[in-house]
């Protein structure tokens, strides 16, 4: 007897699992969830929800496509809300860290080669590279992101939150970009982007996330937007405190910001400053402004680095 109830056990399980495996599309208001997608790439691994900007379908009008990576079904209230902003398709595939470690090569090839065709032939979308934004978040995910907007038939903008050091691979976006995350974050992005010949404004733009922000917080507008709404137009700088003291030295951070053509306000991270007379060193990882050996009590003047977007601040050296 014992045996037989083992068996049935069994039995009942697998016909789970194997229900389970199976490919099932779950109609919710507002979104369409299909559990194990199929994709002969991943092998139904993963889910995909695609969040409406309507009730239900057949849509009513054409819409853009965000893409978003790492975003599940049990995220739909915080789609809801950005899309209150936003009027697009909203793509989420429930990746996460370890999937793009172990199937990078296979994610990229997805969402080179499968997902798009089926967005733009299962609903109603405005096609072309300038109607989609692909969202990642994270080091991982902004490495197979980065990789994937090499092609730039693909999507025409990308936004990374978070990306740490996901540009070792050498790779610079081929189309607008924007970063949001810490300090670290942004002066990394900066600098790469710098040396990659970028401008500010027309191909990336920076945005602090503290405490760090999601997903759902990117900037849709900025990068829809056209080349000469976003061109940069100028710095403006600020300090924690304008005066140090010498002896007894504290941190002083400075913050810059990008004002763009359209009144936009973005972060911005000067690379290099100058100082008359040279008494302060500018740290760009950690925005923080320290006195060298030798500084004297007067006033320092600090210069950016950029001659055709001229800012200058003073700060006071005094004793204690």
């Amino acid at each position: 007897m014992k045996k037989i109830i083992g068996l049935l056990v069994f039995l009942l399980s697998w016909n789970v699992l194997c229900a389970q495996e199976e490919s099932r599309l779950i109609i919710n208001p507002g979104r369409e969830t299909f559990v194990h997608f199929p994709s002969a790439t991943l092998q139904d691994r993963y889910t995909v929800t695609f969040f409406l900007p309507e009730k239900a379908v057949p849509l009513k009008k054409s819409y853009p496509v965000i893409v978003m990576l790492g975003v599940s079904p049990q995220q739909a209230a915080q789609v809801q809300k950005f899309q209150e902003q936003h009027k697009a398709l909203v793509v989420g595939i429930n990746f996460n860290a370890k999937d793009y470690e172990q199937y990078g090569d296979k994610i990229v090839s997805f969402l080179s080669r499968e997902l798009l065709p089926y967005v733009d032939t299962n609903y109603w979308t405005k096609t072309g590279p300038e109607n989609r934004i692909l969202v990642a978040e994270g080091k991982e995910a902004a490495r197979v992101a980065l990789r994937v907007v090499q092609n730039p038939q693909l999507y025409g903008a990308l936004a990374l939150v978070n990306p740490a050091y996901s540009w070792k691979d050498g790779l610079v976006p081929p189309v607008r970009t924007l970063v949001v995350g810490e300090q670290h974050d942004l002066a990394l992005a900066q600098f790469v982007f710098e040396q990659a010949g970028k401008e500010y404004g027309p191909d990336f733009a920076l945005r602090y996330a503290l405490p760090v922000q999601d997903l759902f917080t990117i900037n849709v507008s900025y990068l829809w937007a056209l080349k000469q709404d976003v061109a940069l137009s100028r710095l403006k700088v600020a300090l924690s405190d304008n005066k140090i003291h010498v002896k007894t030295p504290q941190s002083v951070f400075l913050r810059a910001w990008a004002i763009l053509a359209d009144g936009s306000l973005f972060d911005y991270i000067p690379l290099q400053l100058r100082f008359s007379p040279p008494y302060l060193s500018w740290e760009p990882f950690t925005g923080e402004l320290q006195i060298i050996s030798g500084a004297v009590p007067g006033t320092v003047r600090i210069r950016n680095g950029v001659d055709k977007m001229p800012f200058s601040v003073k700060i006071k050296l005094k004793k204690q």
